[in-house]
């Protein structure tokens, strides 16, 4: 019998070779399978039955019941193995644990997808192998959604398909929905979730930046002081950015879902002060970054409706590696207040030569007055701004003492409001059916009839930095030559547009509410300084809030990848030198050997 003592390992090598062949297979009656299930079983059975007895003998040994117990743990544990994979399978969960939630739909995306009302289809045409970061972007869609879905799609080996939708480069997507599609060609959630927004007809709203008084320049990406970076997170959450130049109109135009003011260096005109009164009045929505020594008309416009900007700069204490404290003009906040914008928000933020913004003491009926932002304990606002102009001394003597308030939210309820019909629709350029911007019978254009457009302004309109200089020979006598910037009629080319009354038939609207947003600083915005800490994230939830959006949407952006940095000295390099390469190492061989010598003993 000693001769079928191998039967027993072949018999089982072959049974399972067959079993593993026939579950990949499928096919169980193929030769293959049946020649190695059937001659497996057939050497084992020979086996046990010319081994009776000592299996007998086996079984009730003590190593048979180790080898039991082992084979009966195991089996349990594969067993619970598989059924939580089962259970995860059937109901999917997905948890981001990386600390800004690169792996997770920002909730401005998963706002969209709960209100789709009809079947979203995304086809990927990636080849093969070639589209997981693709798939994963679109796994995180469909699971905010059941009304999103998608399929991955070779093709070169579905050339029909790529016909159909018109696809001429690898790694597109194209949208469904519908009747219609759209193609998309950067893999990026900012761009897939414009794309649905397009599709779908949700609201695009219209965000005006003011231009003309030095403003940083709306389309510029690259310059550091540009903000062509804050105009481009702009449209990535789809709004629609626009460039309005105030002086050559009658109003604010009424398809503005929010006016921003950022950084203007020379002060406004009359008419544009009342073009903006009348906006605020109307229930409009305002974002203004004001810097110290600036806009003083701005400032007593804003005094009027509860929020006090003050004539100073903010000093913040600051501790610096092997420098000690010192006193600096660029403050890094981490005290918010209570309100929808920072309700969810806690990360820090940082400003360039900032001035307080507060609200009133008594604030005026119907209007309410938010801290958003305040800098450290250690700060203080310094209300000789010339000495930290003039010299980099500060004076802290008499000042307000910190935490300072540089940013507030206002709230202007109807019952502190006026309105007015708003005298234009839409500014002149940005709709192709608004060729003459005011209405007809509501607006007294001016005597010459060729109000220059938006092309002309720059030419036929002199900006503050033109009429400030008192030397226009056409002042009037009665007007003192220092406020020749803020009369609209001495701006040539650009004669004052009287505003008639609104039609009696017009009311206002039933949800009327104003909001605006007040900065003490301009450059934390700019090209150079969004996207350092959480700039970006700050502004945008302003931005939210003005906008109307709802309190969910309102939160850090959590697509964005920070670099993660540590700097270290030269003594703690040379540290974790010592440590990682010479000292762990050591220690690794010198237990080894002590290992060795003690067994060898």
């Amino acid at each position: 019998m000693g001769s079928y003592r191998s039967f027993g390992v072949f018999g089982l090598i072959l049974l399972l070779f067959g079993v593993l062949a026939g579950i990949a297979s499928g096919i169980w009656n193929s030769m293959y399978v049946m020649i190695h299930l059937i001659g497996g079983a057939s050497m084992l059975a020979l086996y046990l039955f010319t081994h009776v007895e000592n299996l007998r003998e086996s079984v009730t040994g003590r190593r048979t019941q180790y080898a039991t117990n082992t084979f009966v743990y195991t089996a349990l544990t594969l067993t619970v193995i598989v059924a939580v994979n089962y259970m995860g399978a059937r109901n999917e969960y997905r948890y981001d644990a990386s600390e800004q939630g690169i792996f997770s739909i920002a909730p401005q995306t998963a706002s969209l997808l709960a209100g789709l009302a009809d079947d979203i289809h995304v086809l990927a045409f990636f080849r093969e192998n070639e589209g997981r970061a693709a798939e994963s972007l679109l796994d995180a869609y469909a699971a905010g959604s059941d009304r999103f879905s998608y399929e991955m799609i070779d093709p070169d080996q579905r050339p029909e398909m790529t016909q159909q939708y018109e696809v001429t480069q690898y790694s597109t997507l194209v949208v469904v929905y519908g009747d219609d599609s759209t193609r998309v060609t950067d893999l990026s959630e900012e761009v897939l979730t414009n794309a649905l927004i397009r599709i779908t007809g949700a609201e695009t709203k219209r965000i005006y930046f003011t231009t003309g008084h030095g403003e940083p320049d709306l389309a510029a990406r690259e310059t550091p002081d540009g903000i062509g970076q804050l105009a481009a997170a702009l449209e990535n959450e789809g709004d629609e950015v626009v460039a309005l130049l105030l002086v050559t109109l009658p109003d604010v135009p009424a398809d503005a879902s929010l006016l921003v003011i950022a950084g203007p260096q020379r002060p406004f005109l009359d008419n544009e002060l009342e073009s903006l009164g009348r906006y605020l009045d109307r229930g409009g929505h305002v974002w203004i970054l004001i810097e110290p020594q600036r806009s003083s008309k701005l400032v007593a416009l804003l005094a009027e409706r509860g929020i006090i900007v003050g004539d100073d700069v903010v000093i913040d204490i600051v501790v610096q590696l092997l420098a000690g404290p010192t006193a600096g003009v660029e403050p890094v906040v981490s005290d918010y207040g209570f309100h929808p914008i920072t309700a969810q928000f806690d990360q820090n933020t940082v400003f360039r030569i900032v001035r307080s913004v507060r609200a009133a003491e008594e604030l005026p009926a119907g209007i309410t007055v938010t801290e958003l932002a305040r800098t450290s304990r250690n700060s203080w606002a310094e209300s000789n701004v010339d000495l930290v102009f003039e010299t980099g001394e500060v004076d802290r003597e008499g000042d307000e003492e910190g935490p300072v308030s540089i940013a507030v939210a206002a709230t202007l309820r109807s019952s502190a409001l006026n309105w007015t019909a708003p005298a234009i629709e839409t500014a002149p350029g940005t709709d192709a059916e608004s060729a003459a911007a005011e209405t007809t019978d509501d607006t007294d254009t001016t005597e010459d009839p060729d109000t220059p457009d938006d092309a002309d302004a720059a030419e036929n309109t002199n900006t503050p930095d033109d009429t400030d200089t008192g030397e226009n020979a056409d002042t009037p006598d009665d007007t003192d030559a220092a406020e020749n910037t803020d009369t609209a009629g001495d701006v040539p080319g650009s004669e004052p547009q009287e505003t008639a009354a609104p039609d009696a038939g017009a009311t206002p609207p039933a949800d009327l509410e104003g909001r605006i947003v007040v900065v003490g600083d301009a450059d934390w915005v700019n090209n150079s300084r969004l996207t350092v800490l959480y700039n970006e994230d700050l502004a945008l939830n302003m931005v939210a809030w003005l906008n109307g959006d709802a309190e969910e949407t309102i939160s850090i952006r959590p697509r964005t990848r920070r670099a993660s940095r540590i700097t270290l000295t030269e003594a703690q390099g040379w540290g974790v030198f010592y440590a990682t390469v010479l000292l762990l190492p050591e220690l690794v061989l010198l237990c080894g050997l002590a290992v060795w010598w003690r067994r060898r003993r």
